[in-house]
Order: structure tokens, then C-alpha cells, then sequence
């Protein structure tokens, strides 16, 4: 059985008195998924200093768990469950089931795409409980040496009052070498689909990329910055990823 075991530091994040907590999950969605009848494994986690505002005696280290498994050679299905830490204290933060259709994994084609439908629980930080469906469309162009990615998601609470906000997110990355890409990747969260004249008011960060590959690994370390008053400052991201036959 192959499994893929994909780890992801994202390091010291300082955030604006504004901005609440780091999300979960931070990356582009591209044609990566479990092989058929296959299971693939995923961790994630970032740390954080949270706002002052939050009264948080320690930084915070959140946790992102998936299993994913190949239900046909086009489609996954994935479960995930969402963990942090803080005060010295553990917490069990919710989590999601996902289901994930890429009909084509033609390396040499031009165009590449596929869908993620997610349904997320989160309690964050602050204790806010929200109920959402995500929906992620994945589109990405293969120039030569050049990749561009972009997944334009919508998010649409369950809760009472449901609303629905764009968070569009995209990657460029162009190819040194046979085995070592350098890149950019773009993250906007949360605007509003009724008021989105107010683009400075919403998080967004850029990231400057490095991947590469090493046998059956691949290694994906990011700079990241905001570039609005209310994104996150500066933070380091580490994706490693281990695939074993």
C-alpha cells in the first residue's frame, strides 16, 4: 500500500492585533491525490503568536490531520480533524470531510483541473463555532517551465445567519531544475462576495516558494508576508512530504 505522509511546519507567525488565528489548512490545491484503493496520510501545523488583544499566555501550535483514500483513479475522500495548543492546554478544534475529483493526470498536458467540496467545523481561538461548505475549484496551466495554479473557493456558512465569502488563493512556479521549482503563492481569506470594494480591510499574504524533490520526498519552505493591515505579519512555512511504498 502507498502512503503519503506530508508534513508541514508553518513557523513563527506574527499577526496583526487584528487578524485571529492562522487557518488550518494553508496551501494550493493541485492534482495531488490518493492513488486508487489506496490511503494517503497528511499532517499540517503551524505556530502562531496571537494578538495581544486574545490575553494568550503562550504562542499557539495548531494541528491538521487528514486520511485520504482513492475511492476511483479520479477521486478521494478525506477526513480531517483539527487540533491545537496553548496555555499549556490541548484542544480538539473540529475538523472536515472532503471529497476531491481530478479526472486527469496527464503530466505533459497544458491545462490540469478538478474540484474539492469540503464540509468544515471549526472552533477557533477565540472560541468562535462555525459551520461552512467550501467549495474549490482547481484550475492550473503547464507553460514549458512554468506552472500556474489557482483555486478560486467559496465558503458558505450553515450556521443561522448562512453568508457566503470568496477566498481565492494561487501559486506561480517556474522550474531551476528537473527536481527544484521556485514560486510565488497568493492567499486572500474571507471576502465578502457583497463588498469586495473593501479588498484592503481582508487578510491577504504572499509567499515566496522554494519546492523540490529528493527520491520519493518532496520539501516545499515558504516566506510569507501580509500585505494589508489586517494579514498576518511575517511567517515560515516547511511542507515536507514522504511517500512510502
Amino acid at each position: 500500500m502507498k502512503k503519503i505522509f506530508s508534513f508541514f511546519c508553518a513557523g513563527f507567525c506574527v499577526y496583526s492585533a487584528q487578524s485571529l488565528s492562522a487557518p488550518f489548512e494553508i496551501k494550493v490545491h493541485d492534482e495531488l491525490i490518493a492513488d486508487y484503493q489506496q490511503s494517503a496520510y497528511e499532517v499540517e501545523t503551524n505556530l502562531f503568536q496571537a494578538p495581544a488583544s486574545q490575553n494568550l499566555k503562550t504562542n499557539v501550535f495548531q494541528t491538521r490531520l487528514e486520511y485520504g483514500y482513492g475511492i476511483t483513479e479520479k477521486s478521494e475522500i478525506g477526513a480531517n480533524i483539527y487540533l491545537s495548543n496553548y496555555n499549556g492546554i490541548s484542544y480538539v478544534n473540529g475538523g472536515k470531510i472532503s471529497h476531491m475529483y481530478i479526472p486527469t493526470h496527464d503530466e505533459d498536458g497544458l491545462w490540469h483541473y478538478g474540484v474539492k467540496n469540503e464540509i468544515n467545523y471549526i472552533k477557533d481561538v477565540g472560541g468562535n463555532e462555525t459551520t461552512y461548505y467550501e467549495l474549490t475549484p482547481i484550475l492550473a496551466l503547464q507553460l514549458t517551465d512554468w506552472r500556474f495554479t489557482i483555486n478560486p473557493s467559496v465558503d458558505i456558512t450553515l450556521n443561522k445567519n448562512s453568508t457566503a465569502t470568496f477566498s481565492p488563493s494561487a501559486k506561480v512556479a517556474y522550474s531551476i531544475t528537473n527536481t527544484t521549482d521556485i514560486g510565488m503563492e497568493y492567499y486572500a481569506d474571507n471576502l465578502p462576495n457583497k463588498s469586495l470594494y473593501n479588498l484592503t480591510q481582508q487578510p491577504h499574504t504572499a509567499y515566496l516558494v522554494v519546492d523540490t524533490k529528493y527520491n520519493n520526498s518532496e520539501i516545499n519552505i515558504g516566506v510569507g508576508k501580509g500585505v494589508t493591515a489586517t494579514s498576518d505579519n511575517w511567517v515560515i512555512k516547511l511542507i515536507a512530504s514522504l511517500h512510502f511504498d
